[in-house]
């Protein structure tokens, strides 16, 4: 028997194998590596949230619930809030100004006296202005010439158009130049006759005396022949007269009609008339400027002299001696170039009080004060006129206008007075007491910000610091009243291990709300309760 083995007898031969090949068993990726991912990150999520409180712990707090004050007060005059003012005039000092440029020549008033309406308060540079009014004057005086030349022309025109005596006498004047022409166109045949006449004797003359030439003398025939000749020429001459006077008939005739028309239109003495009346108008509108300019001159003289415009004292006094007033260019701090003084009335007096903001919820208008000053003997009463509209961002104040009742004369503009503001009038009759109901909270609660007051509000579902803004009221020692923002259920956070942040995690201590500051409010006000009164709305 041999005993060796031949190993390779058992190897398999595969290559021709024609079965088919078992598939690999598939592997389940889901349940080997998922799922157990999944518990794992499962655990440790778990570990990190019990740890969370360990790792970070939330901020410790400690809250206080809302004090509800029940009160009984009589109607209106408490005392609210104090604050600063300073006395100033109402509404605003008087400016006195110059109502004509100029240089001031003297100042007749100094600080704080008396002066009455219409009182000279400073006199400026006349000279020029009383130059100008002489000249104004001198110019009126010129147009009241011109308008009595005026007037005379007028005059002359109206009775030229009312009794044409030129016109009736050139129409006479070319009637009688028209009879003259007609008288010798009339006679003219009779003197054509008697030169016919004269020319016939003239020439038997001549003739005669040729004849006898020898006999008589050379001068006698000359004369008789010249004689002739005149005659002649007599005849030649007014028979040719016949035309030219007929002519000269017809243009008379012709000038008389128009002139007699001329008569009746008396369109020439209209035109003049019109033309007179409009000057006599010009002349007294020339006249009626030149009164406006002397008119203007004498006021600006008279404006030379600044005078009080009311009652009152001097305020501050603004322009020197010396200063140049009233021009476009002359400025002066807090006024313009004109104001000589300012004013103001004693028995129209302010106040100017500076109040902080956290007290200007509080403020309403005709609200009540009291008006204090070393100077006085006992406070003065007054009223709130209007909040101003623009606060101080330097103080963080507004300002709020105070009128008062009766001012003292002692009181001065920029007097500094400490005001009281007051409770408002309640609507409740006299001596009637008013039940009111006010929400308290420590004063260590309230906050403030940019948007105003606000309280830190814990979030007993949540765990959670909320804030919430309020409107707070008057301060009652340890407490503040608050007027909106909370309710009786409310808890504000009086104190944190840590400034807080909106949503921040907290953890709630004790409530501090009664056995701390109850005593406090109960000084203040009586009845102190965090609820309602049995029997009470």
């Amino acid at each position: 028997m041999n005993g060796s083995v031949d190993l390779r007898q058992l190897a398999i031969d595969r290559s021709d194998d024609s079965r088919p090949a078992r598939r690999a068993p598939r592997r389940h990726i889901l349940t080997r590596y998922v799922m157990p991912g999944a518990i794992a990150a499962g655990f440790v999520a778990l570990i990190a949230w019990s740890l969370h409180d360990v790792a970070f712990p939330p901020t410790p707090v400690t809250v206080s619930s809302v004090i509800s004050v029940r009160a009984e007060h009589q109607r209106g005059g408490a005392p609210l809030f104090q604050a600063a003012g300073w006395i100033e005039p109402r509404p605003t000092p008087i400016r006195v100004a110059a109502l004509a440029p100029g240089i001031v020549a003297e100042l007749l008033v100094v600080d704080d006296q008396p002066v009455s309406a219409g009182e000279p308060i400073a006199r400026l540079v006349k000279e020029d202005a009383q130059l100008a009014l002489e000249r104004s004057q001198a110019d009126v005086k010129l147009r009241e010439a011109e308008v009595d030349e005026a007037e005379s022309n007028l005059a002359a025109a109206t009775t030229r158009l009312e009794e044409p005596v030129h016109l009736e006498a050139l129409l006479g004047e070319s009637e009688a130049l028209l009879a003259e022409v007609e008288t010798l166109l009339k006679n003219l045949p009779y003197e054509t006759q008697r030169a016919i006449a004269r020319r016939e004797y003239a020439e038997l003359d001549y003739v005669g005396k040729k004849s006898i030439r020898t006999s008589i003398a050379a001068r006698s025939v000359d004369a008789a022949k010249a004689e002739f000749d005149s005659a002649e020429a007599m005849v030649r001459e007014l028979q040719d007269r016949q035309s030219a006077l007929e002519k000269q008939q017809t243009a008379l005739q012709q000038k008389r009609d128009a002139q007699q028309r001329q008569l009746e239109l008396l369109t020439e003495e209209k035109k003049a008339l019109g033309e007179s009346t409009a000057r006599l108008k010009a002349a007294q509108a020339r006249l009626a400027q030149a009164k406006v300019q002397m008119a203007e001159a004498q006021l600006r003289l008279d404006r030379m002299t600044i005078t009080a415009p009311v009652d009152g004292r001097i305020y501050q006094l603004i322009g020197h001696p010396g200063a140049k007033v009233g021009g476009d260019l002359t400025r002066a701090a807090a006024y313009d170039g004109s104001t000589i003084v300012t004013m103001y009335q004693p028995d129209k007096l302010q106040v100017r009080v500076d109040v902080r903001f956290e007290d200007v919820p509080h403020v309403s208008l005709g609200q009540p004060v009291e008006i204090n000053n070393p100077a006085l003997s006992q406070p003065l009463t007054g009223n709130v006129l209007y909040v101003s509209s623009e606060a101080d961002i330097q103080k963080n104040t507004l300002q709020v206008k105070v009128a008062i009742d009766d001012p003292p004369p002692v009181f001065k503009p920029e007097m500094l007075v400490d005001v009281t503001f007051l409770e408002p009038e309640h609507a409740a009759s006299p001596g009637e007491s008013i039940d009111q109901r006010q929400l308290l909270v420590p004063a260590v609660a309230i906050h403030s910000s940019n948007q105003g007051d606000f309280v830190w509000i814990a979030d007993h579902s949540e765990r959670r610091a909320r804030r919430q803004l309020v409107q707070t009221g008057a301060s009652q020692g340890a407490l503040i009243a608050i007027r909106t923002g909370l309710n009786l259920t409310s808890r504000v956070i009086v104190s944190s291990a840590s400034p807080l942040q909106e949503g921040q995690r907290i953890a709630i201590g004790q409530d501090e709300s009664r056995p701390t500051y109850a005593a406090s409010a109960a000084a203040k006000r009586p009845q102190l309760s965090r609820l309602p009164v049995e029997g009470t709305p």
